[in-house]
C-alpha cells in the first residue's frame, strides 16, 4: 500500500464568451475516474499495449439519503468502461486537453446513467452466482482461482472507491489528538490488480489516497510509478474545459442529482 496526500483538483470550467464560469457539470469523482483511466492508458502505452481496454470498477451507494438512511454496506460494484484514448506520447503523462475534455464529458454522462439504473447485486452477477453454489469451502476456493485465471483478460483494470468528504472532525482526545489525514482500504487479502481509495477531510483542500496492488502483478517500483502517473493525470483533469450545457439543462451536483 502507498499513501499520498494530493491537492484537490480544480473543477473544470465552462468556456463562455461572457466572462463568467457556471458550475462544472463534472464531479470530483468523475475527475478521479478519468485520472485512473489516463494512468492505466499511459502505463499500457509504456509497456507496448496502447490498445488495451481500460475498465474501472466503481462502487455506487444506493442507500436513500436522509434521517432514515440505513446503516451498513449499501453499495454495488459497477464497471465503468472508457473509449480508447490516443496519447500524445507514451512518455508524457499529460493527455491533450481536448481528449481530457471528451473523457470528462463521457464519464459524467456514464456515471449519471449508472447511478440512476436499477440496483443490481452488490458484487455483480458472476460473484453472486459463484457464492450461491452449494460447494465446500475448499472446492469453492479452487473454482474461484480457476475462474479468476480464465477471466483475467476481461477483468476490470482497477477499482476506484471514493467516499468523498468526511463531514466530522476526527479527534482522538488528549492521547491521539486531532487527525490531519485519513486513509482507508478494503480488507481484501489480495486486491484486484490495482485499487485506489480516496477521501477528503473537512479542510477540503487535499485528497488522501491509498493505492494497493497485487504483488503477483506489480512490484514496489511499479506501484510508485503508477502513483506518479495518477498524480499528474489528476492535475491534467483540472486544466480541461467543458462546453456550456444545453439551454434549460439542470446543473450537475456531486451526488448526480439536481439541486
Amino acid at each position: 500500500m502507498l499513501l499520498a496526500a494530493l491537492p484537490l483538483p480544480a473543477r473544470p470550467h465552462h468556456t463562455h464568451t461572457t466572462g463568467h464560469s457556471p458550475p462544472s457539470p463534472h464531479t470530483v469523482n468523475d475527475q478521479l475516474l478519468v485520472a485512473t483511466h489516463l494512468m492505466a492508458t499511459h502505463w499500457n502505452a509504456l509497456h507496448d499495449r496502447p490498445a488495451a481496454p481500460v475498465i474501472v470498477t466503481m462502487p455506487i451507494d444506493d442507500r436513500p439519503r436522509g434521517p432514515h438512511m440505513p446503516i451498513g454496506n449499501g453499495t454495488r460494484l459497477t464497471p465503468v468502461a472508457f473509449p480508447p484514448t490516443p496519447t500524445r506520447s507514451p512518455f508524457l503523462p499529460q493527455a491533450p486537453t481536448p481528449t481530457v475534455t471528451h473523457l470528462l464529458h463521457h464519464t459524467a454522462t456514464r456515471t449519471r446513467a449508472l447511478k440512476s439504473a436499477t440496483p443490481g447485486p452488490q458484487l455483480g452477477f458472476p460473484s453472486t452466482a459463484l457464492t450461491s453454489l452449494p460447494l465446500p469451502v475448499g472446492a469453492r476456493r479452487a473454482l474461484t482461482r480457476t475462474l479468476r485465471s480464465l477471466a483475467a483478460p476481461w477483468t476490470p483494470t482497477a477499482l476506484l472507491s471514493n467516499i468523498g468528504r468526511v463531514p466530522y472532525p476526527l479527534d482522538f482526545g488528549d492521547t491521539g489528538g486531532r487527525a490531519t489525514a485519513v486513509w482507508f482500504s478494503a480488507p481484501a487479502r489480495m486486491p484486484r490488480g490495482l485499487s485506489i481509495t480516496t477521501a477528503t477531510t473537512r479542510d477540503g483542500d487535499r485528497i488522501h489516497l491509498a493505492l494497493r496492488w497485487s504483488r503477483a502483478l506489480l512490484d514496489d517500483a511499479a506501484a510508485a510509478r503508477l502513483l506518479a502517473l495518477f498524480r499528474t493525470s489528476l492535475a491534467t483533469t483540472a486544466s480541461a474545459t467543458t462546453p456550456p450545457p444545453p439551454v434549460g439543462a439542470a446543473p450537475r451536483t456531486e451526488g448526480g442529482g439536481t439541486p
